[in-house]
């Protein structure tokens, strides 16, 4: 018994050791209160989740007028249904707006919604 609790206490501090080499520094925009993901907003997740989904949410939020698929899949050399993809998942939680001129459509960054306001993330 004793030896079975020693070999979980030993799994348990090297699978932390293992944990912390793996792990990335923690983002400007969690604030030190969040100790645990499960405090994390979920819908900042998506945001920042995937790492070409962030990139297109930071060109984005350097055009004024907003980018057209084809211009987003020109400047970060995806393809457009990854574009797409990503588009539709920032317009799910709200952090993009989509307006239509002809057959385009012009996506913007939405400054105002919640993961931009109220958990700051940078853009």
């Amino acid at each position: 018994m004793i030896i079975y609790v020693l070999w979980i206490v030993h799994c348990g501090i090297f699978m932390s050791q293992s944990q912390e080499k793996e792990t990335y520094p923690r983002p400007s925009w969690v604030k030190d209160s969040v100790t645990t993901e499960e405090e994390l907003c979920p819908d900042c997740f998506k945001v920042v989740g995937v790492k070409s989904r962030y990139q297109l949410v930071c060109f984005l939020g350097t055009q004024k007028d907003g980018a057209t698929v084809t211009a987003l899949t020109q400047k970060l050399g995806l393809k457009q249904p990854t574009v797409t993809h990503h588009l539709n998942t920032l317009k799910s939680v709200d952090a993009v707006t989509v307006t239509e001129q002809g057959r385009e459509r012009i996506y913007k960054l939405n400054r105002a919604a919640h993961c931009f306001e109220e958990c700051q993330i940078p853009y």
